[in-house]
């Protein structure tokens, strides 16, 4: 394996661990690693030998997930998406599903830039199984994007907060509120929007110090 694919795959993991881990993830299994190590695991079966599953303690009758599951896709994966998902989610032999959607989300890591094709079906497994599933492209992860000087701070609002939050700007429904694409936005995807999921944006302000802007979660 090339020294730019180690590098990119070392950094991004660096990222994405980072990510995780302030989203309440435990990261320690996964943290002592370097080049040599990425190197190592990418140059065996690359479908599992980078694949890590991590847990976070949360109250028993939350919605969010417990459990993420990061897979990694090295070879081009968008021309049998379809097959890999499938193999992903549903035993084959006897279809049933391999994960707890309710309890598990899933990231899956790419070498190919995130398009059309990976937008859809994130958007179909979410509209058929309630799957939680992001798609990256390593290379956009080698930094977190939600560090970027012009990208402003973003919160999810607890789902308990969505009928006060309309009703104190006097709102009828969450489509009076500007949209934030899912999926197709990648910070909805750090996030771990789902559609209707609200979050919170704060802007620096020259006048006010800070404006605040709500934005839903739209298919």
């Amino acid at each position: 394996m090339d020294f730019e694919t180690v590098d990119v795959l070392y950094k991004s993991r660096l990222t994405l661990l980072k990510i995780l881990k302030d989203k309440g993830y435990n990261t320690k299994p996964f943290e002592k690693f370097g080049p040599f190590e990425i190197e190592t695991m990418a140059s065996g079966d690359k479908e599992k030998a980078l694949n890590m599953e991590l847990t976070r303690e949360l109250p028993a009758d939350t919605p969010l997930p417990t459990v993420c599951r990061v897979e990694y896709a090295i070879p081009r994966v968008k021309n049998r998406l379809a097959g890999f998902l499938r193999k992903l989610l549903t035993n084959e032999e006897t279809g049933e599903d391999l994960i707890d959607t309710k309890k598990t989300e899933i990231v899956v890591i790419t070498l190919e830039a995130i398009g059309d094709t990976f937008h859809t079906a994130a958007l179909n497994q979410w509209a058929k199984k309630s799957v939680r599933i992001a798609f990256f492209d390593a290379r956009t992860l080698m930094s977190n994007p939600l560090d970027h000087v012009l990208v402003p701070k973003h919160e999810v609002v607890p789902e308990e907060e969505h009928a006060e939050l309309l009703k104190t700007y006097n709102m009828k429904s969450k489509t009076n509120l500007p949209i934030i694409r899912f999926h197709e936005d990648i910070v909805a995807r750090i996030l771990g929007l789902i559609p209707g999921s609200i979050v919170k944006i704060t802007r620096p302000s020259p006048s006010a110090g800070v404006y605040i802007i709500y934005r839903v979660c739209a298919p």
